[in-house]
């Protein structure tokens, strides 16, 4: 998003955010601009975003597995999105600037629910309620779980909902493996970054007809986000921008006219 405002984009008309793109999508929903996303890389740096992410979700899993226990509380992704708000001075969608859509899961239904008006905080911990991880969220009469296992790039929300120019940011996109993956959390991240990947790309060719959808896809080992110490999150969040900076410089308008994914290398 950094480098998206720094070109000259004009904020969304709209935003989807799915499980913790739900979080950030709200955040530039409340100030679309350079200086929200700025803001937003912040929210990054703190202490509640370390709290949720000292393990990396598939390590708690791998953690609850091996134990034969329950979820996590859901309070350290609480924490982490009062923050959010608490910096934004918003609780409500109604107060965005932007219409903002957050993705979860109906455990019941096994559908998508979109959440689009009312508080952010319960919609917000419900797109992001990692299954296994997190408890259920439970709203209204209903329980609700990470919008990712259904919609995680949201391609065909936004065209269900009459998009017809598409931006998506999806973090799927792994690097060539050196060697194969040999402890099992690293054998689940990789199985789910593959799978979700793929989702993406079969929803982008069965869609492509009905909207031009331009996808950024920042390529990362499945461990990329295991660790929050602050000096590997800015370099990562620097050389996506920076990578993203040299695409947009390179295609110009040229990279929004025709449906593709545009995988971004942040090796370099």
């Amino acid at each position: 998003m950094l480098a998206l405002f720094e070109a000259g984009l004009e904020p969304p008309e709209r935003v989807i955010g799915t499980s913790v793109g739900a979080l950030n999508g709200a955040a530039i929903c409340a100030y679309p601009s350079l200086a929200g996303a700025q803001m937003l890389r912040e929210l990054w740096f703190s202490k509640q975003a370390q709290d949720v992410f000292t393990l990396h979700p598939v390590g708690m899993l791998v953690s609850r597995l091996r134990h034969r226990s329950g979820p996590f509380t859901e309070s350290p992704v609480r924490k982490l999105v009062q923050r959010a708000l608490s910096i934004t001075g918003k609780a409500s969608f109604e107060s965005l600037r932007v219409p903002f859509i957050a993705v979860a899961t109906d455990v019941s239904s096994g559908e998508p629910e979109l959440f689009r008006a009312g508080p952010l905080e319960p919609a917000l911990l419900a797109s992001a309620a990692i299954p296994g991880v997190f408890p259920p969220v439970r709203i209204g009469e209903r329980d609700y779980l990470d919008g990712g296992i259904v919609e995680n790039t949201a391609l065909s929300v936004a065209v269900a909902e009459g998009a017809r120019r598409i931006i998506a940011i999806s973090l799927m996109a792994g690097a060539e493996q050196e060697h194969a993956p040999t402890n099992l959390g690293s054998i689940i991240a990789l199985t789910l970054q593959l799978s979700l990947h793929h989702q993406m790309l079969s929803d982008l060719e069965r869609l492509r007809g009905r909207a031009d959808m331009t996808v950024l896809c920042p390529v990362t080992p499945p461990t990329a986000t295991w660790e929050m110490r602050r000096a590997h999150v800015e370099d990562v969040i620097e050389r996506s921008r920076r990578a993203t900076a040299e695409l947009l410089a390179r295609r110009g308008s040229k990279l929004f006219r025709h449906s593709a994914v545009h995988y971004i290398d942040l090796a370099h």
